[in-house]
């Protein structure tokens, strides 16, 4: 048996969680969706962005890996497909975007 991750990204609103619950619901996917609300960083960074980037960054990265073991220790382990509304690594996708 194979596994495979489909991450859904794009522009915040565009319906990722949305399509990313519809498509695991069809084909009976783990689904893991980017925990933003409970972030303590994020209110700082709205306030000071240039302050708080690298904190709320490594908040997220922390997060989305602790989700990330969770499915490999066991959370429905033998299921064949996982889908994401994000991809982990998009932080460094936007520091090279921001570099340029």
């Amino acid at each position: 048996m194979h596994y495979s991750f489909i991450t859904i990204e794009g522009n915040i609103g565009a319906g990722k969680t949305t399509l990313a619950t519809a498509v695991s619901k069809l084909i009976d996917a783990n689904l893991i969706l980017e925990e933003f609300a409970e972030n303590p960083f994020l209110p700082k960074f709205y306030e000071q962005p240039e302050k708080h980037a690298f904190a709320l960054e490594m908040s997220f990265m922390a997060a989305r890996f602790q989700q990330l073991s969770a499915i490999q220790t066991g959370q429905n382990l033998f299921n064949q497909y996982t889908i994401s509304d994000y991809v982990f690594f998009k932080s460094l996708i936007f520091a090279f975007g921001d570099a340029q």
